[in-house]
């Protein structure tokens, strides 16, 4: 509100007090005139009021503006009028104008052309002796006083209007991602109902991007990588534990396939990670990109074998807008609530979506589901929140933006890591009987002789050593698996078993 308005509230009647009594009477004769004078120039002077053909909608102007001037003339009566029902009015008209889709320019206009218009006529008045001159002061001061109270009174209630419609809008595009990435899936005719009243136009096909609160900190673009360090597995001996006390075959931060490490075991889970199969009660998410429990309302719905994405509370649900998430293209869909915030793009294969998407990241780490059709957006949501969690874990690159189409291959090996583990145990455990540096160059051949088709020569190249050290420690292996080595399926699940390890260690071979 204004310093002009302000006075109402610092001083009870303001510039109206300063009014000579009696004035009210001498200019209501002039007043029927003053309104139908504002009305012709509102509808001549502001386009949007102009439809002549229009009796109904002239009425309730030419009723606005009899309200305004008919208002200012009772409160020259009495300064001490309680301003509150008028305020009311207003305010009940902004929302109006707020609720039927217009801006408040036309209407603010409208209020100042017709302080305009009764300023230039109470100025006939007065030079035609009809009016003292002396008033002029003190009149126009308060027909301004009145205008910004008029003004002030209609924003407030279109902005109030504005806010909770906002907020309806985003309680609905919460509950059309909850609906697009349920398991099972929404019918077509319910998403297609809840994107209307969202305004959501419904695509073809999308993609949900699964992404972290704010940019990682630390050395690099995105700063330390959670778990890239030496995976460490859980205690106790396994399938490919060290002979003589030497520790398990284990992935270790030294770049190497294997290596030892003392008491553990060979496929445990990694830091910040619990295992799949936690005791009851255990919290299998936390720490990792899966989706967590729900806390709060509106939880996105878990696909399948999920917990949904957490709503935040406390200081992570307010603060300054880079804390509670980025404004986002209008035709994305967006929580920032939930841990990892959720990202639907409609069409993401579409001519500018990728630029679109890096740009509402803001250089926070995410990873894009595949493009799915709508009914399959908890498939995209999964596979993005399971390439999160390896982008933290430093298995897979920790980019501004992961496309989980270019590492399916690593995806489907580590989906399941349970079975991963009991592969290797079953068809790793020959590997024991070597002492850990043996066993890591061992192992490593093995994956290379596999990968190349068996060919000597070609492993050699890989590997940078003499093929007749490539022969030597394949007569080794030879003697360790015996006919396994010569087994296509026990090859295959070698060969699955050894790649997932070179994942989990970062090793690219």
């Amino acid at each position: 509100m204004s310093k002009r308005a302000a006075l109402v509230t610092d001083e009870p009647g303001g510039p109206f007090k300063a009014l000579p009594p009696g004035l009210h009477h001498h200019l209501r004769p002039f007043f029927a005139d003053i309104t139908e004078e504002v009305v012709r120039a509102i509808r001549t002077e502001i386009p949007e009021y102009a439809r002549p053909a229009d009796d109904t909608y002239m009425q309730a102007v030419h009723r606005g503006v009899d309200h305004a001037l008919q208002g200012f003339l009772e409160r020259m009566a009495q300064p001490d009028t309680d301003w509150e029902p008028v305020q009311a009015t207003y305010q009940r008209i902004g929302r109006g104008e707020a609720e039927e889709g217009r801006s408040l320019d036309s209407f603010q206009s409208a209020l100042r052309l017709g302080a305009r218009v009764t300023w230039r006529r109470v100025n006939a008045l007065v030079d035609a002796d009809l009016v003292p001159r002396t008033v002029l002061g003190a009149f126009g001061e308060a027909l301004f006083l009145h205008l910004d109270e008029m003004a002030a009174a209609t924003t407030a209630g279109y902005t109030e209007a504005r806010l909770h419609a906002a907020g309806e809008l985003q309680q609905r595009r919460t509950r059309l991602i909850d609906l697009l990435t349920a398991d099972p899936p929404a019918s077509a005719e319910a998403i297609a109902e809840l994107a209307h009243s969202a305004r959501w136009p419904v695509p073809r096909t999308l993609a949900v991007v699964a992404v972290d609160h704010g940019p990682p900190t630390g050395s690099g673009p995105f700063g330390p990588r959670p778990g890239s360090g030496p995976i460490e597995p859980a205690s106790g001996s396994g399938p490919l534990a060290g002979a003589a006390g030497a520790g398990p075959v284990t992935p270790t931060a030294r770049g190497g396939l294997l290596a030892p490490s003392p008491g553990a075991g060979p496929l445990a889970s990694p830091p910040g990670r619990r295992p799949q199969t936690a005791s009851p009660g255990a919290d299998p998410t936390a720490g990792s990109g899966r989706p967590a429990p729900p806390s709060g309302s509106g939880p996105i719905a878990p696909p399948a074998g999920m917990r949904p994405p957490a709503a935040l509370s406390g200081a992570d649900a307010i603060g300054p807008p880079s804390a509670r998430g980025p404004i986002v293209p209008p035709e994305f869909l967006a929580r920032f609530d939930v841990r990892p915030a959720v990202l639907v793009v409609p069409d993401p294969e579409g001519p500018g979506r990728a630029r679109a998407v890096a740009g509402a990241l803001q250089g926070r780490r995410a990873a894009m589901g595949p493009t799915v059709a709508l009914h399959e957006g908890a498939r995209s949501l999964r596979w993005a929140c399971e390439a999160l969690d390896l982008m933290r874990r430093g298995v897979l690159p920790d980019t501004e933006l992961l496309r989980c189409q270019d590492h399916l291959a690593t995806l489907l090996l580590l989906r399941d890591e349970a079975l991963v583990d009991a592969m290797a145990e079953r068809r790793l455990r020959p590997l024991e009987q070597v002492r850990p540096p043996q066993r890591e160059r061992l192992a490593e051949t093995l994956l290379s002789w596999l990968n190349s088709g068996h060919n000597a020569s070609e492993v050699a190249v890989r590997l940078a050593v003499h093929p007749q050290t490539v022969r030597y420690r394949m007569r080794q292996l030879d003697e360790l698996f015996g006919g396994q080595l010569h087994d296509p399926t026990a090859q295959f699940e070698m060969q699955l078993a050894l790649r997932a390890l070179q994942l989990r260690n970062g090793v690219s071979r």
